[in-house]
């Protein structure tokens, strides 16, 4: 009697859990649910590509937004076989860049390109010089701390950019020029300009150069670090000469920069915003806000991975890594598998617990008429 009542005890503490989880998973699945159809378009964007298109295939351009977490570094493919490489990311992604390039055959950087002197951009450097061939090298107005000249260049004193300076002094047939407003790389089909800096600043995001590629008539507007001073600075000058298709937001989104008087001139359909795991809050609420003003649609690489525009014909085509967010989807597909699996374990139990009931009680019916036949 004592094990019936125990086993009863046991069923009814069954069904009140399996009453509560059944409640908690069907609350996080109608979540989920609601998510999916109400961000369907925006999920399936950033997992397959941003157009609805595939890639282009023999693209005459390609620019490449490489994920490099917290930093900068962006890949240019000419139409005529040249590469372009804009910032080269942080120390510690300086393996990933290389691997990324490799995957892309690039051999050769024809121009290689520092915005600025800070580390996120300018740390994979050093790699950048020891594992390809450099012809081109355009640098910010500073010297670093091995050098003296030219004297009227401000000082940027940390090991990561002296690092990327020696690494260039060592390199054989490497043309070095530093970055200002009088720089325009031309080619057939495309140009490539320094809108800025058009002076030497001391402040480190004042000498972020700024940059316009004109790709077959698709233009991309590279802002580095430049924030919103500069920004201005730029509209007042240049008006609607920076409308442009992509923009590269300037400092990974932060609050200093993505102006409403800079979109409002340069009125992108694109945006991409290289960011990783920070401690800055990067990308802002307000750089995304007046994304969204502006109907900027706009991707992180921190989200999706490296994103890829491919240029052909004047087309543009543009396409999200997507390994980043196949991977949550993954994640989340094991989540929901492990959820529906804990759907049926208080079913499981509650089951198990009734047929060892039915047992016990077999069990002890048959030994009261064992109990009562033995006393007659």
């Amino acid at each position: 009697m004592k094990t019936a009542k125990s086993l009863k005890r046991k069923l009814s503490h069954f069904s009140k859990v399996s009453l509560i989880v059944r409640i908690i998973i069907s609350v996080f699945l109608i979540a989920a649910i609601a998510l999916t159809i109400l961000y369907k378009e925006e999920i399936s964007k950033k997992v397959y590509n941003w157009s609805g298109e595939t890639s282009i295939e023999n693209a005459d351009f390609e620019v490449h937004f490489i994920d490099v977490g917290q930093g900068d570094s962006t890949l240019i493919k000419l139409d005529d076989g040249k590469n372009m490489l804009v910032d080269c990311g942080p120390k510690a992604s300086r393996e990933k860049l290389v691997n990324y390039l490799n995957d892309q055959k690039v051999e050769t950087i024809d121009y290689f390109l520092l915005t600025h002197a800070d580390a996120d951009h300018v740390g994979g450097g050093k790699a950048v010089f020891e594992n390809f061939a450099i012809k081109n090298f355009y640098r910010p107005m500073m010297r670093s701390s091995s050098e003296t000249t030219p004297a009227e260049y401000p000082l940027h004193g940390t090991a990561t950019y002296n690092d990327v300076i020696v690494a260039y002094q060592n390199e054989e047939g490497a043309n070095m020029f530093y970055n200002s407003d009088a720089i325009n790389i031309t080619g057939e089909n495309y140009s490539i300009k320094l809108l800025y800096p058009d002076a030497v600043y001391t402040e480190n995001n004042d000498t972020s150069a700024v940059i316009m590629a004109d790709l077959s008539g698709k233009k991309f507007l590279l802002m580095g670090d430049a924030e919103i001073k500069v920004e201005n600075k730029l509209a007042d000058k240049f008006s609607s000469q920076l409308k442009c298709d992509v923009i590269k937001i300037g400092h990974h989104g932060a609050k200093t920069s993505t102006g409403e008087k800079l979109l409002s001139v340069a009125k992108p359909t694109y945006a991409a915003i290289s960011v990783g795991k920070n401690n800055y809050g990067h990308p802002t609420q307000e750089a995304l806000t007046n994304l969204k003003n502006y109907n900027v649609q706009y991707f992180t690489t921190m989200e999706c991975g490296s994103l890829v525009f491919d240029v052909k014909d004047e087309k543009l085509v543009c396409s999200a890594g997507g390994g980043k967010m196949i991977d949550y989807a993954l994640i989340c597909s094991i989540l929901g598998a492990a959820l529906l699996l804990c759907w049926g374990v208080p079913d499981f139990w509650r089951k198990k617990a009734k047929t060892q009931n039915e047992t016990n009680s077999g069990e002890n019916t048959s030994t009261k008429k064992k109990l009562k036949n033995s006393r007659k």
